[in-house]
């Protein structure tokens, strides 16, 4: 089994920044500005919870004293209530879809016009009943919760604009029920100034919140734009400097093979000038490091044409017992040669794979258990599991440590009990695991140290090809 070889499938970088949340644009932008109504519905509570004793006391002993503690006792449960929303919404919805989130408001969504009409309501108690200074205060704590609402409440324009209309029109009612006192109608300039007044203010009201909700709503909008920008380039920049990496890397491990057979070629011609008798032994081992450097190159022109995605399958029904002859034509003088039994046992059928790049692959594989087979022997099998055939190739070679077998795969990469053999590159598995993964095939890796390896690729099974007639 072929140790020193390094190879991972280029794992997907983890650079791309996550946004805040893992939401759509719309969804995001939508859980943002729930956000801000919610921060800001804090701040509003904060201001109705300071107005309410101070508009108690500025009417006190001028109005009804049971209808003014039922109000303020309405009001104090109306605040309680909405605290209690936001309360919720923080702890259950902060981080839900826009959809559950329209649900949760569209249920308590009652609550704001309800608490407006509740304010507003006061008036039909101090209206033309109290003295003006009394009413100039109470007046201008509403007209400061109807400006407040415009920037505090304009995030969700479907609570706002129930807010702004039911505190209007409550007014209105207020300023109408004033015409009628004592079973007189009493309409005077004042009266029509303060309903013109009232509706100039609730339009501008609405369209102030409107614009304050479209600039928030495209703040957010150029906000998610401009973060999935910057972790666009961050993912860029991390696979540039990822791909620089393996470049140098690459390029690195490669100057380290190719110097081993490079000094040995120029130590042969050396010991070939001095002593021209010698070439009967000198010129075969020159041949051998010529090979050596050339195998190396083909590994790194082949591992290149992968890496650029140019390798194109080709599939055809390809009969296991052509590919299992093929291997061992090529490959039986190699273990001849290294005093080990090449043995084939073969389970007749098809496999549905390209015929180049699957003979390129198990080639591989043979040509790396011989390498590593000192004695016994290499077995090619194949055999039908599980509705696939399974190619496997067994040896007898010293095994791989459970701590390498996990980087085995990777480009280069040479376990230590082998780093410097002379015949090794450190690319075969690489080049077997991309090239398996063009043609969508498993191959899974068995090993025992001190006792040998198994590698198996697992291939679909095809119909035998129809003859031609």
């Amino acid at each position: 089994m072929e140790l020193d070889s390094r190879f991972t499938v280029p794992a997907s970088l983890e650079g791309l920044a996550a946004l805040p949340t893992d939401h759509s644009r719309a969804d995001w932008v939508t859980l943002q500005l729930s956000r801000t109504f919610i921060a800001n519905a804090r701040t509003a509570l904060v201001s109705a919870g300071l107005s309410l004793p101070l508009t108690v006391y500025v009417l006190y002993g001028f109005v009804s004293t049971f209808w003014l503690l039922a109000w303020a006792l309405a009001a104090t449960a109306m605040s309680v209530y909405r605290y209690w929303i936001v309360k919720t919404y923080l702890r259950r919805h902060h981080q839900t879809s826009s959809v559950v989130l329209n649900q949760f408001f569209d249920r308590h969504r009652w609550t704001w016009p309800a608490s407006s009409a509740l304010w507003a309501g006061l008036m039909f108690l101090y209206l033309g009943r109290v003295p003006l200074t009394n009413q100039f205060v109470c007046m201008l704590v509403l007209v400061g919760m109807g400006a407040l609402s415009s920037t505090l409440m304009s995030a969700r324009l479907n609570c706002f604009r129930p807010y702004v209309s039911a505190m209007s029109l409550t007014s209105l009612g207020a300023v109408v029920a004033s015409w009628y006192q004592n079973g007189q109608w009493g309409v005077q300039a004042f009266d029509i100034a303060m309903v013109v007044l009232i509706l100039i203010f609730w339009s501008l009201l609405l369209s102030s919140g409107k614009r304050f909700h479209a600039m928030q709503r495209r703040g957010y909008e150029l906000q998610y734009d401009n973060e999935r920008l910057i972790a666009s380039l961050r993912e860029q920049t991390e696979t540039a400097l990822h791909a620089v990496s393996v470049k140098n890397s690459l390029l690195a491990n490669a100057a380290h093979d190719l110097r081993q057979p490079v000094h040995a070629l120029a130590f042969y011609a050396d010991w070939l000038r001095n002593e021209p008798d010698v070439a009967a032994e000198v010129v075969p081992k020159i041949l051998l490091a010529t090979d050596s450097v050339n195998n190396l190159f083909n590994s790194l022109f082949d591992f290149a044409k992968i890496e650029a995605g140019t390798v194109q399958p080709h599939f055809a029904a390809v009969p296991v017992c052509e590919l299992v002859n093929d291997m061992k034509v090529q490959f039986g003088p190699a273990a001849l040669n290294r005093a080990i039994e090449f043995r084939q046992r073969v389970t007749a059928g098809y496999v549905w794979t390209d015929p180049l790049l699957i003979r390129r692959i198990v080639g591989n594989l043979v040509a790396n258990a011989i390498r590593y087979t000192d004695q016994g022997g290499v077995l090619l099998s194949t055999r039908l599991r599980r509705g696939y055939m399974w190619i496997e190739v067994w040896d007898t070679g010293i095994g791989i440590a459970p701590e390498h077998q996990g980087q085995v795969f990777r480009e280069f990469y040479k376990a230590s009990s082998h780093q410097g053999t002379e015949d090794g590159f450190g690319l075969g598995l690489a080049i077997v695991q991309r090239l398996s993964n063009v043609l969508g095939h498993e191959v899974r890796l068995r090993s025992v140290p001190g006792r040998g390896t198994c590698m198996r690729i697992e291939l679909a099974l095809a119909s035998a090809p129809q003859q031609a007639n």
